[in-house]
């Protein structure tokens, strides 16, 4: 109830947060814990894409055979008590070996026990030991429901000191306490927006298989979360600057720009979020090359397929 109350008081009583935020003690931590468990529950939510579809969404496959042809295919469904993955009827194929998913970043290859049909589809029959479905699926929403929060406050931290002197440096000159607190009154809001996107978010996670989609969708919402954010803060600056109107526009840009930029490599850091498919399991991090934006764009490249 009290999680419920905050979250109203950011959209109907902002004016009172922005006089605490110059001088009101207390409000940092509330606002950051306001902040933390609205955001836990949006990961939670983001989590249990994976856990409501734990088949390793293999989307097509290449099949090898003794005389080294190779096969290729669209995975239309999985039995994982069966073992069997469902294709396209096929015509018979002499000497299949082994089949690897997911042509563009292939898994192990898997031997082949039988190949039949079953109704109208093509039915490929994998050995026991085989598995189908992610082990533990359930720690993937406690996972995500921690590092959605830490994703943010760990950018707060390492941007703490620059935010700071870059307000001293364009000339809005509040001191370092305010600006936290703008900040976290900023995440707060953020973080009310994610919280009432989550019903929406558990709706999708359950009725969409296409990890594209869901990760478009989880941008999108986060989109206008931190849009939501930025008119808290721009808000908050024109209250607390407001001697300063001149310096407000430079530095809400430079802000932005800094914590876009942090926020986007921790993301990738801390990754992943989702899960990504035709892995056989979802780790708690996942460190490589790379950035967040290079991989969204590509996202939307897979959605229009």
């Amino acid at each position: 109830m009290r999680l419920l109350t905050a979250i109203d008081s950011i959209f109907r009583d902002r004016q009172a947060l922005y006089e605490q935020a110059l001088s009101g003690p207390g409000l940092f931590s509330r606002m950051v814990l306001l902040f933390v468990a609205a955001s836990a529950c949006y990961g939670a939510g983001m989590g249990s894409f994976r856990l409501f579809h734990p088949e390793y969404f293999y989307s097509d496959f290449e099949i090898s055979t003794a005389s080294q042809q190779r096969v290729q295919g669209k995975v239309l469904g999985v039995n994982v008590e069966t073992h069997t993955v469902y294709t396209q009827r096929m015509d018979p194929i002499p000497g299949v070996q082994s089949i690897r998913f997911n042509v563009t970043q292939p898994s192990e290859p898997v031997p082949v026990v039988s190949m039949g049909s079953e109704k109208d589809f093509g039915a490929i029959v994998l050995p026991p030991c085989t598995q189908l479905e992610e082990p533990a699926s359930w720690l993937i929403p406690l996972h995500v429901a921690w590092k959605t929060p830490l994703l943010f406050m760990l950018t707060l931290l390492v941007c703490a000191l620059a935010l700071y002197v870059f307000n001293l440096a364009l000339d809005a000159r509040l001191h370092f306490m305010p600006v936290m607190n703008l900040m976290s009154l900023a995440l707060a809001a953020t973080g009310t927006m994610l919280f009432v996107a989550l019903p929406i978010a558990l709706l999708f996670s359950f009725v969409t298989e296409s990890y594209h989609f869901m990760k478009i969708f989880h941008v999108v919402v986060f989109g206008i979360a931190g849009a939501f954010g930025v008119k808290v803060l721009r808000e908050g600056l024109s209250k607390m600057a407001a001697e300063r109107t001149n310096s407000i526009r430079p530095l809400l840009s430079a802000w932005l720009l800094l914590y876009c930029l942090v926020g986007g490599q921790i993301a990738w850091t801390l990754k992943p979020f989702l899960g990504t498919p035709y892995l056989p399991a979802t780790p708690p991090f996942r460190i490589e090359s790379g950035n967040i934006y290079v991989s969204t764009f590509r996202s939307l490249g897979q959605v229009s397929k």
